[in-house]
């Protein structure tokens, strides 16, 4: 018995120093035998190792073999541990042998782990065993933290055998803090200092360590802000970035560490700094300390509504009352407060203007108390608030409300500065001029232009361009809102619909000419040649220079050609352009207090409609207005189809006369509630205004005729005398001039001389009738020609429209036209 007892502790010796070496670790080994079964069976073998090969079998004539289990916990590196965490699973090393007396290896056998609560892996919790008898499983940890037991199970021949270990479940241990050379110090944020001056600065120091306390070898993610910064005063921003920084970072570890800088910026006195671990619960804070400062210096900066392209001298709001879409009865001025003026370089955007708030040399004061007041409250003008403190851009607002008069005002701005010693002196700064007006159009200030009145090759070609601008006042003659918007048509050719002063131009007009914005109360839109070019009705009507029996020119002899005159209505390639804007009527303030008085007289007007006779009336409700040298009939023929914007949407055409008393009512904002409804109306309606373009010709189709001034009225001939003064008449068919820039050349060949200039350029007008151009020769007799050539604007060449004989005497009568 001794000796088998001798055997078995020395093959349990050897089975543990080869685990011992295989792991490299302590083991714990256990069996499920007792050692007092040990002994009853070494008894039972009577010393001698019986049959069945098994180690201690409770039957000695078994054959059935058990097991033996070593359990060993380690870590990455294969170090023994107790520890499992979120950061570092274990791995779990189990050992397998038979019972036997050589405890031989049990390779290929399942392994079956179980825990309470932490996690093992595979999901199974079984392995098998290697050829060295180890089966490996990973342990994580759960939800659950504290100590578990890891229970293991292997059936053998004998039966299940088990075996268990503890652990500790922990969470993740990752924690931020700084180091203080070799020491970690947790929750702390490191700073270059802690004092700093006013706009001071400083670099933050941070570190982020595990479990053991060894600095994390992953990248970590750590948010930095501060109660500055979350105010807008302080910032901060990476190491060398030039920047402004920002109210919060995110900064990244590099082998566990990381740094930022902290911008002090307008905080004053304190501010706290707090670091936040992003994938998990550790954070860090600290406490600087900073400088206060002075403030010497106040400025106006910018005021909205602005003036537009116009420049900054000025803002206009709606008299109180009157506001709407674009009209505000509020203006809203910012000033500025910092430690010194500003000393503007050449090129140096000025304030108000983008890229100032960036100035270096601008240095912006924040939580400065100002205080605001009005040079004048004529009509109950009033400030909003009469003090605000400095944001972190050192800008203060202060809103101004309109009153009920037409006005102006300026808002004064004022705080107390350091001065030497403990004394303060008053800044004080002014804004631009507040002015109080109705920002809606009158129809006393509606103007309209054109690039061209007489537009070169529109008769004939497709795509000439005009471009035709609004500008609109108010009752003040203030520019009106902007975003006020203007509505275009015409009779012929294709218009852009509308434009808004100040904000956009025609939306055609911005693709093929400029995108800039216009000037408060002003717009462009862009007219283009297209059909139609004629009236749909009528056409027969349309007087042309042809000897069609009604031909009439006063100031020749012909019977055809073109004529200086204006042959009336119907007119040829005539168009008329009108815009219209919402607005009011205008009136005279007789007794000066702004606003419409009973009995103060006006300007009444109808609703708005496209005048394509030009006599100023809505022909098909009021009749023909043409006057000579239009007939009635012509005058109401071209007038047919004209339109009128129903502006009330009644379906009638208004005069906007009361029917009850058979006067007009004035319309506007001017009108004063009491007298809405009573004397005048605050019902707003259409002003309006138009002009004519001129479709003029190619210069191929042309005309010139020729008169003699010698005599009264002149003689319209075929040919130019050498010594005589003439005229000359060139138009189309239509009796429309050449385009406005056409250049009109006269050159001679053979015994003729030309005594007048060589050339002449049309000028622009909107005026009906021919272009008339002086000419006179001399000769000797010997005959030649005068030659008459045109050249319209891009035309690329001059063009001969007629050719004259030059004669030594006038024509006898019957070759005159």
């Amino acid at each position: 018995m001794m000796n088998g007892l001798r055997r078995l502790r020395s093959r349990w010796s050897s089975m543990g120093s080869r685990l011992g070496a295989l792991t490299g670790s302590a083991t714990r080994t256990l069996t499920v035998l007792v050692m007092s079964s040990l002994i009853a069976g070494l008894s039972a073998c009577g010393g001698g190792g019986g049959g069945g090969g098994g180690f201690l079998p409770d039957n000695p004539d078994s054959d059935l073999t058990s097991y033996t289990l070593s359990l060993t916990v380690v870590d990455e590196n294969g170090n023994p541990t107790t520890l499992v965490s979120e950061t570092f699973p274990a791995t779990l090393l189990v050992e397998v042998r038979e019972s036997g007396v050589d405890n031989p290896v049990v390779s290929g056998v399942v392994v079956t782990a179980t825990a309470e609560f932490a996690t093992i892996s595979p999901d199974n919790g079984q392995a098998l065993t290697n050829s060295e008898g180890i089966a490996e499983l990973e342990i994580r940890a759960g939800a659950t933290l504290g100590a578990d037991t890891i229970v293991v199970t292997v059936d053998s021949p004998a039966g299940e055998v088990t075996a268990s270990i503890g652990v500790e479940v922990s969470a993740s241990g990752f924690t931020l803090g700084t180091f203080d050379g070799t020491a970690f110090l947790s929750g702390v944020i490191g700073l270059s200092s802690d004092n700093l001056a006013f706009r001071g600065s400083a670099v933050v120091r941070l570190a982020v360590v595990d479990e053991r306390g060894n600095t994390v070898s992953g990248v970590q993610q750590i948010r930095l802000s501060s109660d500055c910064s979350l105010s807008g005063i302080a910032a901060f921003r990476t190491i060398g970035d030039t920047s402004d920084g920002t109210t919060t970072l995110t900064v990244e570890t590099l082998d566990g560490l990381a740094t930022a800088e902290y911008l002090a910026n307008d905080c004053e006195d304190s501010d706290t700094l707090t670091a936040t671990l992003i994938d998990g619960d550790s954070t860090a804070t600290a406490t600087v300390t900073i400088a206060g400062r002075d403030a010497n210096f106040i400025g106006y900066v910018s005021s909205d509504p602005s003036e537009g392209e116009e420049g900054s001298d000025r803002t206009i709001i709606a008299l109180k009352g009157t506001g709407g879409p674009g009209r505000p009865e509020v203006a809203t001025i910012v000033f500025e407060v910092l430690e010194e003026s500003v000393v503007l370089e050449a090129g140096d955007p000025q304030p108000g203007e983008p890229g100032y708030l960036d100035l270096e040399a601008r240095k912006p004061l924040a939580g400065i108390t100002v205080n605001f007041d009005l040079t004048n409250i004529l009509g109950g003008i009033t400030l909003v608030n009469t003090s605000a403190v400095t944001d972190s851009n050192g800008l203060v607002e202060v809103e101004v409300l309109s009153g009920n008069v037409a006005t102006s005002t300026l808002v004064t701005a004022t705080f107390d500065a350091a001065a030497a010693g403990s004394a303060s002196q008053l800044q004080t700064a002014t804004s631009n001029q507040v002015v109080i007006g109705t920002g809606l159009p009158d129809q006393n200030s509606v103007s309209l232009s054109t690039e061209l009145f007489r537009v070169p090759q529109a008769r004939d070609i497709d795509g000439i361009q005009v471009a035709i601008t609004v500008r609109l006042a108010d009752k003040f003659n203030n520019p009106v809102a902007d975003g006020t918007s203007a509505v275009f048509t015409t009779e012929y050719g294709a218009i852009d619909s509308s434009c808004l002063t100040g904000v956009s131009n025609g939306a055609r007009y911005q693709s093929l000419r400029d995108t800039s914005i216009p000037l408060r109360g002003t717009c462009t839109v862009l007219w283009i040649s297209q059909a139609p070019r004629f009236p749909v009705f009528n056409q027969d009507l349309i007087k042309t220079t042809e000897d069609d029996g009604i031909f009439s020119c006063p100031s020749h002899t012909g019977s055809f050609g073109p004529c200086p005159d204006d042959f009336g209505a119907i007119r040829g390639m005539r168009s008329t352009v009108t815009v219209t804007i919402v607005g009011e009527e205008y009136f005279i303030d007789a007794n000066g207090n702004g606003i419409y008085d009973e009995g103060e007289t006006f300007q009444n007007l109808p609703e708005a409609f496209t005048d394509h006779n030009e006599d100023g009336v809505y022909t098909p409700f009021a009749g023909p207005n043409c006057g000579p040298p239009s007939s009635d009939e012509d005058c109401a023929a071209a007038g047919l189809a004209e339109e009128f914007i129903d502006f009330n949407g009644d379906g009638d055409y208004s005069t906007n006369v009361d029917p009850n008393t058979g006067e007009g009512v004035y319309n506007g904002s001017l009108c004063p509630v009491e007298g809405d409804g009573v004397y005048c109306s605050r019902d707003l309606l259409n002003v309006r205004a138009d002009l004519v373009l001129t479709l003029s010709a190619i210069d191929g189709n042309l005309e010139v005729l020729i008169a003699n001034t010698r005599f009264n009225p002149r003689r319209a001939t075929d040919r130019i005398t050498e010594g005589d003064q003439h005229v000359l008449y060139i138009a189309d068919i239509f009796n429309n001039a050449p385009g406005a820039g056409t250049t009109i050349s006269l050159s001679t060949s053979g015994d003729c001389a030309l005594l007048t200039p060589e050339s002449f350029t049309v000028p622009d007008s909107a005026a009906p009738g021919a272009f008339a151009i002086t000419a006179s020769v001399e000769g000797d007799g010997g005959g030649g020609q005068l030659i008459v050539s045109s050249e319209s604007p891009d035309a690329g060449g001059p063009t001969v429209i007629r050719s004259l004989p030059c004669v030594t005497s006038a024509p006898p009568d019957p070759n005159d036209l």
